[in-house]
């Protein structure tokens, strides 16, 4: 009996969302030699809204919606200029390190 290969659920998904599908492989963006978004998975736990990003950006992708370089750059600079989900900035009474 021959059954399909094991393949773990989707890290970007998981991270952005609680929840996710099988990943995809070989037909995700991010995958090369395996995911590549695996080997940076606990910077990315911590940056759920960076992971939600790249979600995104696949699901775009496989689409088949052209996403321009300078675009994905912009899009990563909002993301990475504002603070991490769930961080409290000044308004939210944290106290900022002088």
């Amino acid at each position: 009996m021959h059954s399909a290969p094991h393949r773990q659920l989707c890290t970007i998904a998981l991270i952005a969302e609680g929840h996710a599908e099988r990943c995809p492989g070989a037909e995700c963006a991010f995958w090369e030699h395996g995911c590549a978004l695996a080997r940076v998975e606990a910077e990315l736990d911590a940056r759920p809204d960076v992971a939600h990003l790249l979600l995104d950006l696949r699901r775009e992708l496989e689409a088949g919606r052209d996403v321009e370089v300078a675009e994905a750059r912009a899009r990563f600079a909002a993301v990475l200029d504002a603070p991490p989900s769930g961080a409290a900035g000044p308004a939210g009474g944290a106290v900022t390190p002088v």
